[in-house]
């Protein structure tokens, strides 16, 4: 079991340092943040479609 678990981290050490590893974990960490700021982007484009329509639905039960 030792042996295992010291060959997994050898690898996963050789493979970090490696200049393919910290290339994927470049990328890897640009994609989250690319996709945090969509959904934040999203986030807000719908709440503010949610108060113009609630402004609206006020609007028209004013009049209406």
């Amino acid at each position: 079991m030792k042996k295992i678990i010291k060959t997994v981290k050898e690898k996963l050490t050789n493979f970090i340092k490696d200049e393919f590893g910290g290339n994927l974990i470049e990328y890897a960490l640009l994609i989250g943040f690319a996709l945090f700021v969509f959904f934040l982007i999203v986030g807000i484009i719908t709440s503010i479609l949610d108060w113009t329509l609630g402004l609206s639905n006020d609007f028209f039960n004013l009049f209406g």
